[in-house]
């Protein structure tokens, strides 16, 4: 876990320029609004009936105030060793809407943008692993552009990106 942590601290120093962080540990977490929950499990496949959520407000899209959120669920339901369900809820023309699912431990929110929404990196690993996913907005929703799964002895990965590597 101490790797893990190690890992999201220099992903999110490398792009000291970010406007925000998310962790599923976070202490800071809240119950998010019912219309946001009710979005999340509004999805055809929704796999955590039996979990509540929790996450934060935050700026998918540059707006004076944040009206988007990140979210988890509460109370570790459904989380693996060392990621869990993030869902990123974006308020588009006046209503919430899934713009990404996946599992990972920590989201950072980057200032490029595309077709208005931010890119987004999220992160996971344990001792014997590392992931990296760099996300785009299509538009629709949220693609990966870049994804790397770096081993601690595979040396021409982790040299080809030395910035993203924790190894």
């Amino acid at each position: 876990m101490r790797l893990l942590h190690a890992f999201c601290a220099l992903l999110f120093f490398i792009n000291s320029a970010c406007a925000e962080e998310f962790s599923i540990e976070e202490e800071n977490l809240t119950a998010v609004p019912k219309a946001v929950a009710n979005t999340i499990s509004a999805q055809k496949k929704f796999e955590f009936p039996e979990c509540s959520f929790k996450g934060k407000l935050a700026h998918i899209a540059d707006s004076d105030k944040p009206s988007d959120y990140i979210v988890t669920t509460a109370r570790a339901c459904g989380w693996g060793a060392a990621a869990g369900p993030i869902w990123i809820v974006a308020k588009i023309n006046g209503s919430y809407k899934v713009v990404l699912q996946t599992t990972a431990y920590a989201t950072e929110i980057r200032k490029d943008k595309d077709h208005g929404l931010h890119q987004l990196v999220t992160t996971s690993g344990t001792a014997g692993h590392a992931s990296y996913t760099r996300w785009a907005f299509t538009g629709k929703n949220y693609k990966p552009q870049e994804n790397y799964v770096f081993l601690p002895d595979d040396e021409k990965l982790c040299n080809a990106h030395k910035d993203i590597c924790p190894f």
